[in-house]
């Protein structure tokens, strides 16, 4: 039973997990039309939203299984794009690690706890913020980035 468990787990983030497919790239089935390998719903918001900092929702069985997919966002070429990533780890303690491929990106502000951004984006570094291609998320802990989409094709976010 509690290897099913493990196997149906997964590192996320806003309650996110990437699935990758091993038969065929995103950049190969985007070129050649071929269905069922990504989905392009990612979405705007995170699809459940709680107190990422409660210790009892590490005993909730709805919140242990995060939704595993392949979910894409469309950006228009050289718009500026915004992400608020949240750690939702509740079993593990362990930082996720992000990359964009084909990108480095600013990291605006950091903080611990749950995001609020009525309090936060006023004390976003927008003078000389941290130029990064790769991040570590700790759990319990948000970043918001920003970066340009100025580089064609597919972007990816890789969540490990």
């Amino acid at each position: 039973m509690w290897r099913a468990i493990f196997e149906r787990m997964a590192a996320s983030i806003n309650n996110r997990s990437f699935v990758l497919h091993t038969c065929v790239s995103l950049l190969e089935a985007f070129y050649r039309n071929i269905s069922g390998v990504y989905t392009t719903d990612f979405p705007d918001q995170p699809p459940l939203i709680f107190d990422y900092t409660n210790i009892k929702n590490s005993f909730d069985q709805n919140r242990l299984m995060t939704p595993k997919s392949t979910s894409l966002k469309r950006l228009r070429f050289n718009s500026t794009f915004q992400i608020v990533l949240h750690n939702t780890t509740l079993i593990g303690i362990e930082n996720h690690p992000l990359h964009l491929h084909g990108f480095n990106f600013y990291v605006l502000a950091q903080g611990i706890g749950n995001y609020d951004a009525a309090t936060t984006n006023s004390s976003f570094n927008l003078v000389n913020p941290q130029e990064r291609n790769m991040l570590g998320v700790p759990v319990c802990e948000w970043d918001v980035i920003r970066f340009k989409a100025n580089n064609p094709g597919k972007l990816i976010l890789v969540i490990i």
